[in-house]
């Protein structure tokens, strides 16, 4: 079966700064793909490369067996790739249900003025049940903590019911309390069938939820395999020690 995902030989720099070299990357449906590695490493310039944020100098992605080199992220998020960020990105202007209308695909200009129908409203119901937000459904977003920012976050890709979700430090500045649900939230989906690609730092995270994991350091992928065999490639410990 063709992977879900392929990056080949994608190259980026900055001026002298080669974030990227040639680095690849299989995604395989139904997996959840860990992407980690040293600060400056290249994981975030790969994941906007992937999505369509960067333009890659050199090499090719495709998704779903087709080439989506450069193609623009709202034509990436419509068929089904879908990413967070470091930083949450939400509409702080809107209430928490209009956020998770407005990624389900209700025109942001159409919101005000209309009324959200049924099928709008029962689908971002059911994230909001699922994700604990139903008692702030009203809020605005920019009232929700850094959590609930988050979690709000993760809910609204799901809106658009994707077939690969790029997680880009989905712990980050969280507590453990969260974290836990962050790893439930993920498991629980791709029981259902969904694909992820995860950034990220917390290593006891990734060994307990990812396989396999895919090790980048100086923006080339120097390991991939099971969290049992990363661990320990002498690779990887010499490219974090060295960090």
């Amino acid at each position: 079966m063709t992977p879900l995902l392929e990056v080949d030989g994608v190259s980026k720099a900055f001026g002298a700064v080669h974030a990227l070299q040639n680095a690849s990357l299989t995604v395989e449906r139904g997996s959840i793909t860990a992407l980690i590695g040293p600060n400056g490493s290249g994981k975030t310039t790969l994941f906007n490369v992937i999505t369509g944020y960067l333009k890659a100098d050199t090499g090719r992605v495709r998704f779903d067996g087709h080439d989506v080199t450069g193609v623009k992220p709202a034509y990436l998020y419509r068929h089904g790739l879908c990413r967070t960020f470091q930083q949450a990105r939400v509409f702080g202007e809107l209430t928490v249900l209009e956020n998770l209308v407005v990624a389900g695909g209700f025109p942001l200009a159409q919101l005000f003025g209309r009324r959200i129908g049924r099928s709008d409203r029962n689908r971002a119901g059911a994230l909001l049940d699922e994700f604990t937000l139903t008692r702030v459904a009203d809020l605005y977003a920019s009232e929700l903590s850094y959590g609930q920012r988050k979690l709000l976050e993760f809910a609204a890709v799901l809106m658009s019911e994707p077939k690969l979700v790029l997680l880009d430090e989905p712990t980050a500045g969280v507590n453990p309390v969260l974290i836990e649900t962050m790893a439930k939230h993920i498991t629980r989906r791709h029981a259902d069938g969904t694909t992820f690609l995860i950034v990220e730092h917390d290593m006891n995270f990734v060994m307990r939820l990812c396989d396999p994991v895919v090790v980048l350091d100086q923006g080339q992928e120097i390991c991939v395999g099971p969290p049992a065999v990363v661990q320990d490639d002498p690779a990887v410990l010499d490219a974090y020690l060295g960090a």
